[in-house]
């Protein structure tokens, strides 16, 4: 007797359904997998071209080197944090201003009137990416920094201190050389944009008391 084909028998609709979801959750979390990758890339992409910019900007101080041609901000220094054997735990190159695109690249510094060189430097980051180290550090901890003329030069941490920015003013002498660096707090807020700042101070030499030429900065 010749075979019978057996008929075709199709899927439950539930069935298919739940096929259907099952693509679409597997194409959402490779755009999630892509979308991710693609920010790292431009993150590390990024890192690459301000290093380069630094660089050159060492060669020739007096240019301002855009790290890409569409940039609204520069390199103006070189963070580093050193442990106890003198070895770079984390190294940071510094941007102009504390403005959006320059803290979604590197901590910005801020503006306080001051000389470039053996002047106050204030230095915000964000507490979830570059500044996030910020809470594992402890007063005598030695702090780097590289200006534009080459030169490194140490700091120790002195003060660490939380203010609320909504009451609280940070009165820094900008002819004191010293090393500013703010920060929200706290450091694993569900939620970014609170009042208060995590601050960081560290010294170069002792700072004389001079409250009459301090400069007023807002946190």
């Amino acid at each position: 007797m010749p075979k019978r084909n057996k008929p075709h028998t199709e899927l439950p609709r539930w069935h298919r359904g739940r096929l259907v979801l099952s693509a679409l959750l597997l194409l959402v979390l490779l755009w999630q997998w892509g979308s991710a990758f693609a920010i790292e890339a431009k993150a590390q992409l990024a890192q690459v071209l301000i290093e380069r910019a630094w660089q050159q900007k060492l060669a020739a101080p007096t240019l301002t080197v855009a790290p890409w041609p569409w940039a609204d901000t520069h390199a103006v220094g070189r963070l580093q944090v050193l442990d106890a054997s003198g070895a770079v735990r984390q190294d940071l190159y510094v941007l102009a201003g504390g403005h959006g695109e320059a803290l979604a690249f590197g901590p910005g510094l801020m503006s306080i009137g001051g000389a470039e060189v053996n002047s106050a430097r204030v230095i915000a980051g964000h507490r979830d990416t570059h500044f996030a180290f910020l809470r594992e550090l402890k007063d005598g901890d030695i702090l780097r920094w590289q200006s534009t003329d080459g030169r490194w030069r140490r700091y120790v941490i002195s003060q660490q201190s939380i203010a609320n920015s909504m009451q609280d003013s940070l009165w820094v002498n900008p002819e004191a050389d010293s090393l500013w660096l703010i920060t929200c707090y706290p450091f694993d807020a569900m939620r970014a944009g609170g009042p208060l700042r995590y601050v960081v101070r560290a010294d170069r030499e002792k700072v004389g008391s001079n409250y009459m030429r301090n400069r007023q900065v807002s946190l």
